[in-house]
């Protein structure tokens, strides 16, 4: 998946390619929304940005959270989570 970057907001974040052949195109050029600021904008799908991806930053925080926690606190956190799932 290509990294592209917002022009209006400046986020970078991966985009795939199946909303990119629906969208509007002009060569490398599709028109589509970005998922951090919501304005739609002109991407060049065909050239890759090397910066790390900044959008979506929950993951990151995820990342994080799960490496912090011990055994035991990973083992309640499977369990609580275990009670909703469905089967």
């Amino acid at each position: 998946m290509p990294r592209v970057k917002c022009k209006k907001c400046g986020n970078i974040l991966e985009q795939g390619l199946g909303s990119a052949v629906l969208s509007p195109h002009i060569g490398p050029l599709h028109y589509m929304k970005c998922h951090a600021c919501g304005k739609s904008s002109w991407f060049n799908m065909y050239t890759s940005v090397k910066d790390p991806i900044t959008w979506p930053p929950e993951a990151k925080k995820e990342q994080a959270a799960s490496l912090e926690l011990s055994d035991e606190e990973l083992e309640k956190k499977r369990i609580e989570e275990s009670k909703y799932e469905k089967a």
